[in-house]
Order: structure tokens, then C-alpha cells, then sequence
């Protein structure tokens, strides 16, 4: 018994492993050849990996002798697969039970973003100097990772240089490291002379030295190169000058140049060496340019070491009868002018005349109407291997729109907002019957589409013909496919073609592919027709509001208002009702199906009651003294106390560990008679009028502005952070600065709080820095 040929794509080893995140999929393609002649069944199975992280494409399959077969496979590890080293063993298994092949798929499962970058500041105006930046870079991981940091210019060659100190750390979990980054501008001729300068952007990226993959981290910022002085004038004047007698001496050369001879500018045969041609005929393409003064076009074919004409066609009259073209739709042996005012001439698959199978090169030569004895240009083709009637074969299959980065989990290919288009060549296609599209969602594997071309008498389908094109290969470009929502995609492209009468099929699968969904963003959120301010006041009696709200982008969003009344329409309006006692605040909440989350938050606030200006004060003699004991009346709390984002909840830490009490505050003095000792007689005085007792109008409160401001900006540096996915929501570091908000509020100190709530110092910095730049 034969053991069968087996290719697995894509290649993995023990020590190169194919490094695949939990939640993603992977698509594993076998190849089956070489079964004996009398063919037999056999059967797929596999083992040592978890039966619910991987499916068999196809369970069971019938060989065909002197066909291969694909069979293909899904891995996709669930989110509580173990992190680590994996392996799959496949086998393929006869009828009578025999094992025909085995191998092994060697993967690794990894864990999801596990670090955190940021970088500032955003935007640095320098003149002749450096930009000067910095990173922090804090590892959220359980492991050990050493980073090197990796500065690029966006584009990446914009004349910017870089420097980091330093360039490697080594973090531990939960550690944070420091890096600073200089910034120079280079090219001297980027500098504008005018203006408000020129901006640079850049980014800084990073890499684990042991190949454990990265998060998508952009962390960019700016530079603006500030324009020269005025005293460097003088040399804007001479680049000018310069520019000009440039200009005006290209501009002379192009006019009273002399007209040249007709040029070979390309040459094209049906095909190379390999794969070999499956036409009736050879057939070549050229484009000649100053056919005006072209007079005859002459092609000669060499075989065996033997070299004569092969055909001869006269330009003097224009384009010979022979080569016009007649019905629009005519693919091959025909010439046309693709500009005539430069007198650009292109020929397409012009037949040579060639008929039995073997190694040919040709050679055509361009004569001018001024010499017909001498050929003006040449361009010979490569060595062509013609055999009538060839196969067809897939030659090529890619998406033109999109670009593959290279990492450890695989080739990716980022197209652009749907649909994804795909080309394609296939050589030889003169006895294709078929050609099949089929578009796999990669999220969902067993939904697929089947797009379906019939082909027949070298005429293409009018939903091909404006894509496609003979060549004589079939070439087709910016096919659109099934996908067009965002997600990951597979595609598979089958040609189906007959030979002696009897059918066979070919197939190739590409991907994964991803359509990226537009930024999800808050389009507009109004209050009562107005751009929605971050802090509003009702009106007295004002029981209600009126919202108007629109969220853009993202992949598939669910748009929420809380605290009430929860799942809304992507856009809208409505009636919101409020309790003008307990305002609290509004937050309007997207979020899409990759987790990414964007909010805005109103906080409401009733009007304060203040005093009459004129109350009179009561006498002297009735006013009642102060008990010792009395404390000083607490003002009622603006509405700026009601910030807090109300989806978050309050963390069950602050419920059972309430927050320390405030410093006491000391009492106001009161004025006392001291007492007579018990010893002496008290002597009895006519009564005297007590001295008035001087009065505060406004005690010191318990709220100062200088802390609910404080407390105001942390709490907007917290949802920009969580917007930027800096701080995962009801985490360790968010339930901390909650408690430190709460610590501000209630008059701490931003050290204090910080040190009290279990919150690094530079966070607190860092969010307060974020809240001042939103306002």
C-alpha cells in the first residue's frame, strides 16, 4: 500500500509553533496526492487537542486516482482554552482501519492585550532643537516581558529621526516603565519658509524580544517644525530662481525636441516556461509609440536553432485589415490606438501562426517609413513552452486593496471598508466550464456565500465582462465579493473544466482577511436642541428634557442611555423626565461588538435657593446664643457633586470599607463668663446688656471648589482613558481611582488621596492631565 502525499499549509514546527490569540481562528488547508490507482476511501481524525477548540472540515472523503483533494480545517480555541503550547495530531485512516498518513499541527495559545502604553505630549513646537517625549509603558500581564520600543515617522520616511532612552525594558507584572523619546526633523528643505510651520506625525510601536505578540498599540503624537526666520529670505529667492531656469529649460527641451523613430515599448507573449499555454496558438501583445511614423511591424520565430518569418503586417495605410478590431466585445488579434495625439499604437494577442507543440522565442522588429530595409526598434520574448490544449491553472489569487503584515500569529490581510475585491488569473482557460467564488465568514464558519460564473466558447458572463478579460490567460480584477460587513473573512476560488470529456475541478483559499468598521463615534447628542454641555442647570420647576442623539460607525453598536431608559436606537429622540430633587446626571453609552466604547455624560443640577439681600436681622435681646456644642450649617452642595458617570456602579470594596472620616473641623468660639469659685459669696449685680455675639453668614463648607474641581477632572481623565481602552471598566486600577475621587471630594489632597485610594501618584497626574485637555 502507498502512502499518499500530504501538504499542510500553513507550516508549523516545535520550535516555530503558529501563535493564534484565544477568540481567533485559524484555517488549515491539507493537500492530499498520490493515492493508488485503484483508489480507496479514508477518513480524517484528529486527537491531543480539545475536541470544542478545532473542526474537521471534512469528515470523510472519496479519493479520486491522479486528482488531489483539499481538506480543511478550522482552529479555533475557546476563551478558556489553556495559554501555552498545544499540538494536533492528524491522521488519515483507511476503510479497513489502517493509518495512511499522520502529522502533527504545533500552536500556541495566547492571552489578549496585556499592556498599556501612553504617550506625551500629544503635540511639541521646536525650531532648531529636538522634541522631547514621554512613554509609559505599564505590563497588565501575569508574565515577565521584555519590549524594545520602535519609533517610526507616519509615513514612515518623513524626515524624522528618533532616539529613546531606554530603548529596552524589562517589566514585571503590574510594573510601569519610563521612557524618553527625542524627536529631530532632518531634511533641511522640509522646513517651510512661510506659514505656521509644518507638522510631523509619528508613532511609537513596540516588540517583545521573546516573539509573544503585541496588542494593536498606536501610540502618536505630533511635531511642528517651526518655519525660518525672516533674514533667510535671500535663499527662499534663490530656490525660486533656480526652480524657474529649471523649468523653463525642461520646458524648451520638450518643445523643440526632435520626433523620434517608432519605439517598442513593451512586449508580452501568452506565456512563460512555465506554465506551459493551452491556446490553439502563440499569441503576442506590444505597444509601439510614434506609430506615425511606423510602416511595417515584422515578427520572427526561432525553433530549434532555426529563425524565420512568422507574419508581416504593413502600416502605411494605418491599422491593416487583419488586425481591426470588429465586434466590441473581440478579446485577441486586434490593434488600436490607446492615444492618438502621441500616436501610442497597442496590440493584443496577435496569433503567430503557430501550431505544433514545442520551445519557442520570437523577435519583433519596427520599421520606419524613413528605412524599410532596417528595423528603427526590437524586443525579443523569453523561451516559450507551447503544448495545445494545457490544463488550466490557478495562477494567481490575491485582494488587490489589501496589505499582509507579517507577525508570529500569522498573515493578515487589512483591506480596506468593504466590499473586499479579489483577482485572479487562470492559465489556459480555454476548456473552463466554471469559475466559483465562495466567501466564508470567519466568525461564523459554517455561513458562506457561493457566487457562480459560467463560462462556454471563450465568452465570459456580463457580471464578469466589465471584471475580466483573455490574455490569453483569464484575468480578472477587482472582482467584488459577499464580503462587506465588517468581520474576518476566507475565500475559495474553484474552477471547474473538462478534459476528454470528463469534469475536473481546481481550488485555491486565501485569507483571513478583515474589513475594519469606521471609528465609533458620538456623530451629535442635544439637550433641548442644543449641543449637549457637560454640566446643565434645570429651570425652576423644570421637570423634563428633550434629547436628540446620533452614533456613527463601529461594528454593529448598542447604544444605551443611563441610568434610564437603557437600550435605544442607534439615532432618535425622546421626552426624558427628571426628579428636579435628585437631578443626577445623563450619560449617553456606545459600544460595538469588538468591545471598543465611547460615551458623554450631562450632569443635571436644580437651581440653588439663595437668601432675600434685605432679610432684617432680629434684635440683640431676642437673638438665642449659640449652644457649645452647635455646629456650622452645611450649604447645600452645587450640582457638580452629581458628575460621577452613573454606569459606574460603586465598588463593593467602598461598601464594606467605608472611607476614613474628615479631620474634625475645629468649633467657633463662643464668648463665656468664667466661673466663680464654690468658696467665695456670689455677689448679686444689677443685670448688664451682653455684648452682641459676632455671627458668620457663611460657614466654611464641607464641599470646598478647589476639591470638586479637582475630583470633576480625574473623573473626566477616567472616561477618556477608558475610551482609549487605557483602563478596563470595574478593574483594580478603575475601583482605585473611584475611591480617590471620593477622597477629593471630601477635601484630601491629591497626594493624600492617591496614597489612601492605593493609586500611584502619576495615574492620578496622568488622568488630571486628560480631564484638563477635554474641558
Amino acid at each position: 500500500m502507498t502512502s499518499p502525499k500530504v501538504t499542510i499549509a500553513p507550516v508549523t514546527a516545535v520550535d516555530q509553533p503558529y501563535a493564534l490569540k484565544l477568540g481567533t481562528k485559524l484555517l488549515i488547508t491539507l493537500t492530499v496526492e498520490n493515492i493508488e490507482s485503484q483508489g480507496q476511501d479514508y477518513q480524517l481524525k484528529g486527537s491531543q487537542l480539545p475536541s470544542d477548540c478545532y473542526t474537521l472540515g471534512a469528515l470523510a472523503m472519496s479519493a479520486d486516482p491522479g486528482h488531489p483533494n483539499q481538506i480543511e480545517v478550522l482552529i479555533h480555541p475557546t476563551e478558556v482554552a489553556a495559554i501555552g503550547k498545544h499540538q494536533l495530531k492528524l491522521q488519515l485512516v483507511s476503510s479497513e482501519g489502517g493509518i495512511l498518513w499522520e502529522d502533527q499541527v504545533y500552536l500556541q495559545f495566547l492571552v489578549a492585550d496585556d499592556i498599556e502604553i501612553m504617550l506625551t505630549p500629544d503635540l511639541t513646537f521646536i525650531k532648531d532643537g529636538v522634541g522631547v517625549y514621554q512613554l509609559l509603558i505599564t505590563n497588565t500581564s501575569r508574565f515577565e516581558r521584555v519590549l524594545t520600543v520602535q519609533p517610526k515617522g507616519l509615513p514612515v520616511r518623513n524626515g524624522l529621526t528618533f532616539k529613546a532612552e531606554p530603548v529596552q525594558l524589562d517589566l514585571g507584572p503590574d510594573q510601569t516603565g519610563k521612557v524618553d523619546l527625542m524627536v529631530q526633523p532632518r531634511r533641511w528643505w522640509l522646513r517651510p519658509w512661510l506659514g505656521k510651520g509644518r507638522k510631523f506625525q509619528f508613532q511609537v510601536d513596540l516588540q517583545d524580544t521573546n516573539g509573544i505578540p503585541l496588542p494593536q498599540l498606536l501610540a502618536q503624537s505630533g511635531l511642528v517644525w517651526q518655519p525660518y526666520p525672516r533674514s533667510h529670505g535671500l535663499k527662499l529667492l534663490g530656490l525660486l530662481l533656480l526652480a524657474l531656469g529649471t523649468s523653463s529649460a525642461l520646458l524648451w527641451q520638450f518643445i523643440w525636441r526632435q520626433p523620434t523613430g517608432p519605439a517598442i515599448a513593451a512586449l508580452r507573449s501568452s506565456q512563460t516556461v512555465v506554465p506551459q499555454t493551452g491556446q490553439e496558438d502563440i499569441q503576442l501583445s506590444w505597444t509601439v509609440k510614434n506609430s506615425q511614423q511606423l510602416s511595417k511591424v515584422v515578427i520572427l520565430r526561432e525553433h530549434q536553432g532555426q529563425s524565420e518569418v512568422a507574419k508581416t503586417f504593413r502600416f502605411d495605410q494605418g491599422i491593416p485589415q487583419e488586425l481591426q478590431r470588429s465586434p466590441l466585445n473581440q478579446n485577441s488579434n486586434f490593434c488600436e490606438y490607446e492615444q492618438p495625439e502621441t500616436g501610442v499604437l497597442a496590440c493584443t494577442g496577435i496569433t503567430t501562426g503557430t501550431t505544433n507543440p514545442g520551445k519557442y522565442q520570437f523577435q519583433v522588429q519596427a520599421f520606419s517609413s524613413d528605412n524599410a530595409s532596417e528595423p528603427m526598434a526590437t524586443q525579443t520574448t523569453g523561451l516559450i513552452a507551447f503544448k495545445p490544449n494545457a490544463v488550466p491553472l490557478i495562477t494567481r489569487f490575491y485582494a488587490p486593496a489589501s496589505r499582509t503584515n507579517a507577525s508570529t500569529s500569522g498573515p493578515v490581510a487589512t483591506a480596506t471598508p468593504g466590499p473586499i475585491k479579489l483577482n485572479w488569473e487562470i492559465a489556459n482557460p480555454s476548456q473552463l466550464t466554471e469559475v466559483q467564488i465562495m466567501t466564508v465568514d470567519a466568525n461564523n464558519a459554517e455561513a458562506a456565500l457561493l457566487q457562480r460564473y459560467q463560462l462556454g466558447n471563450g465568452k465570459l458572463p456580463e457580471t464578469l465582462a466589465k471584471y475580466c478579460r483573455f490574455t490569453p490567460t483569464l484575468t480578472c480584477q477587482n472582482v467584488p465579493t459577499a464580503a462587506r460587513k465588517p468581520g474576518q473573512y476566507f475565500f475559495k476560488i474553484t474552477a471547474s473544466y473538462q478534459q476528454e470529456q470528463q469534469p475536473f475541478t481546481l481550488s485555491k483559499t486565501i485569507g483571513p482577511m478583515n474589513i475594519q468598521a469606521e471609528n465609533l463615534r458620538i456623530a451629535s447628542f442635544l439637550i433641548n436642541g442644543q449641543q449637549a454641555p457637560a454640566q446643565y442647570v434645570l429651570k425652576p420647576g423644570q421637570n423634563y428634557v428633550n434629547l436628540t442623539w446620533k452614533v456613527e460607525g463601529g461594528n454593529n453598536p448598542s447604544v444605551a442611555i443611563l441610568p434610564s431608559p437603557g437600550k435605544i436606537p442607534v439615532a432618535g429622540s425622546m421626552k426624558y423626565q427628571l426628579n428636579p430633587q435628585q437631578p443626577g446626571a445623563i450619560t449617553l453609552q456606545a459600544t460595538d461588538l469588538n468591545g471598543k466604547q465611547v460615551l458623554q455624560t450631562i450632569a443635571i443640577g436644580g437651581t440653588v435657593a439663595k437668601a432675600p439681600p434685605n432679610r432684617p436681622k432680629p434684635p440683640i435681646a431676642q437673638a438665642k446664643p449659640k449652644p457649645a456644642n452647635a455646629k456650622p450649617a452645611t450649604p447645600p452642595l452645587p450640582f457638580t457633586a452629581a458628575y460621577p458617570p452613573p454606569f459606574t456602579p460603586e465598588p463593593a470594596m467602598l461598601r464594606q470599607n467605608p472611607l476614613p472620616p474628615l479631620p474634625a473641623q475645629p468649633l467657633l468660639p463662643q464668648a463665656t463668663r468664667p466661673r466663680r469659685p464654690v468658696s467665695k459669696p456670689v455677689v448679686s449685680r444689677p443685670p448688664q446688656p451682653r455684648p452682641p455675639i459676632a455671627i458668620k453668614s457663611s460657614p466654611q463648607p464641607k464641599y470646598s471648589p478647589a476639591a470638586l474641581k479637582e475630583a470633576q477632572l480625574v473623573t473626566r481623565g477616567l472616561v477618556v482613558a477608558r475610551q482609549n481602552r487605557k483602563i478596563v471598566l470595574n478593574g483594580s486600577t478603575w475601583n482605585k481611582t473611584q475611591d480617590a475621587i471620593k477622597l477629593l471630594r471630601r477635601g484630601y489632597s491629591r497626594e493624600a488621596a492617591a496614597k489612601r485610594a492605593g493609586v500611584p501618584l502619576w495615574k492620578l497626574n496622568v488622568l488630571v492631565s486628560l480631564g484638563q485637555r477635554t474641558r
